[in-house]
C-alpha cells in the first residue's frame, strides 16, 4: 500500500467516526509524534544493548 494510498484510507476511516473518535484519534496521533521527537543518545551511548555478550567478549579479547 502507498503512502497515498493510506493517507486516502485515513481520511475514509475518519469519515465514518464520530467527534468524539476523531479527537481522541488527534490525541493519539500527536502522541506518536512526541514520541518520535526525543532526541537521540549520542557518541558511544547509541550503541548501548546493541551487542550481546558474546560480541563484548570478542572486544575483550582484541
Amino acid at each position: 500500500m502507498s503512502e497515498l494510498e493510506i493517507q486516502q484510507s485515513i481520511l475514509r476511516a475518519l469519515s465514518r467516526m464520530s467527534l468524539a473518535q476523531q479527537y481522541k484519534l488527534l490525541e493519539f496521533i500527536n502522541s506518536m509524534i512526541a514520541v518520535q521527537r526525543v532526541e537521540k543518545p549520542k557518541g558511544i551511548l547509541r550503541f548501548a544493548g546493541v551487542f550481546d555478550a558474546s560480541d563484548a567478549q570478542e572486544f575483550r579479547l582484541r
